[in-house]
């Protein structure tokens, strides 16, 4: 059995994003991010199928959207600094301005 996997392009880079299960309650940032979703790096994770609400800080806009968590890795926090870890993200109805804010912001980035 194989997995489909939708290709969009990243955009490698960091924007702080603020998250939690009714509102920003924790805070965060981004390793990657696409029209899409988003890996958040964090320890504090929910589990994959949840449901949050993200708030997206890109330079002087802020997105807020509902994203469901397809994936998710914790790891003992003494190792937090040395293995990747976090969540992968997929947004749920992003606004209308996003893919502009998305573009803008990913131009110049590292696309993989």
């Amino acid at each position: 059995m194989s997995i489909k996997r939708e290709t969009h392009r990243r955009a490698r880079g960091r924007i702080r994003v603020r998250y939690g299960l009714d509102g920003p309650e924790r805070t965060a940032f981004t390793l990657n991010v696409s029209e899409t979703g988003a890996f958040i790096g964090t320890n504090s994770v929910y589990p994959p199928g949840r449901t949050i609400k993200v708030e997206l800080n890109v330079e002087d806009e802020s997105v807020e959207c509902y994203a469901k968590v397809i994936w998710a890795k914790k790891v003992p926090p003494q190792l937090a600094h040395l293995l990747p870890c976090g969540m992968g993200v997929r947004f749920i109805d992003p606004p209308a301005e996003w893919p502009s804010i998305y573009e803008a912001w990913s131009e110049g980035k590292s696309l993989r």
